[in-house]
C-alpha cells in the first residue's frame, strides 16, 4: 500500500492543490491528512471545501479542535480569521474529525497519542525545535507497537526507526513553513524553506518513505496574508524562517 501523508495546511490553498496534483501522479492508493486544516490567514474556507471533497481521511488537529468554540472569542489571531471566515457546518466538521484512526497498518494522530498538542518527534531546545531522543519517542507511543506511526504537528519533516521495528513519520507541513508558539514554552519552528512539505509512505514487509518539497506559488500566498494584516506569516511563507522580534 502507497499512503500520500499530509498535515499542517493551515488553509493554504494553493500550497495543498499544488501537493495534490503532485499526489495524483505518485500511484498513491490511498491519502491521509493529518490535521490542523484552516487556522491562519489565507483561504480557510476554500480550502476546508477542497478537503471535504476529496476522498482521503483525516484526523483532527488542536486547531481544528479550537474552531469548534462557540464563537472567536479568547481564540488566537489565525483561529480567530478561520473562525470567521469559516460557516457553522465547516467549523463543526473539523472539530468533530476523529483523533486518530488506523489506515492499514499505519496509526494516524495529529501530534501524540496522549493529546493533540505534544509533540512526538520532536522537542524543544533552546527555543527552537530539535528531534527528540527515541527513548521519548517511544514512551509517547507505548508497548503497543504499529509498523508505521504518522504524526503532524510540529511542521517539522522527521523520520525515525524506534528498536521495535516501527517507523514514525512526520511529513511536514503543506502550508506553514515556520511559526513561533508558547506552548508548552516560548519557540519557534522553522522549516528553512518555503517549500510545500508532504511525505509518501509505501508499507509492505519494511516502511519505505518519501519526503517531498515541492514548488508552489509561495508569492501569491505571502501576499494574501499581507492582505489580512499578517505580516509575520508573510515572513515564513516567503522564507521558512520566523520574523525577527523589533
Amino acid at each position: 500500500m502507497r499512503l500520500g501523508v499530509i498535515a499542517d495546511v493551515h488553509g493554504n490553498l494553493p500550497a495543498l492543490e499544488a501537493v495534490l496534483s503532485r499526489l495524483a501522479g505518485l500511484a498513491i492508493d490511498a491519502v491521509v491528512n493529518l490535521g490542523d486544516c484552516a487556522s491562519g490567514p489565507l483561504w480557510p474556507a476554500e480550502t476546508v471545501r477542497l478537503l471535504r471533497a476529496s476522498t482521503m481521511s483525516h484526523v483532527r488537529g488542536n486547531h481544528d479542535r479550537a474552531l469548534g468554540a462557540l464563537s472567536p472569542d479568547g481564540l488566537g489571531a489565525s483561529d480567530a480569521f478561520a473562525w470567521r471566515d469559516l460557516d457553522a457546518e465547516a467549523r463543526n466538521w473539523l472539530a468533530a474529525l476523529p483523533f486518530e484512526i488506523e489506515i492499514g497498518k499505519a496509526r494516524c494522530f495529529h501530534a501524540s497519542p496522549q493529546d493533540d498538542e505534544t509533540y512526538l518527534l520532536d522537542e524543544i531546545e533552546s527555543g527552537r525545535l530539535v528531534a527528540a531522543h527515541p527513548e521519548a519517542v517511544e514512551a509517547l507511543i507505548g508497548a503497543a507497537g504499529s509498523a508505521v506511526v504518522l504524526c503532524g504537528h510540529s511542521h517539522q519533516p522527521r523520520l525515525l526507526r524506534l528498536g521495535n521495528g516501527t517507523v514514525v513519520v512526520n511529513p511536514g507541513s503543506v502550508g506553514n513553513p515556520a511559526y513561533q508558539a508558547t506552548h508548552p514554552s516560548l519557540h519557534v519552528s522553522e522549516s528553512g524553506a518555503p517549500h510545500a512539505r508532504f511525505a509518501v509512505v509505501t508499507m509492505a514487509d519494511a516502511a519505505a518513505v518519501e519526503h517531498h518539497a515541492i514548488a508552489y506559488d509561495w508569492e501569491h500566498a505571502a501576499r494574501r496574508a499581507e492582505a489580512n494584516g499578517r505580516a509575520d506569516w508573510a515572513h515564513a511563507l516567503r522564507g521558512g524562517l520566523v520574523l525577527a522580534s523589533t
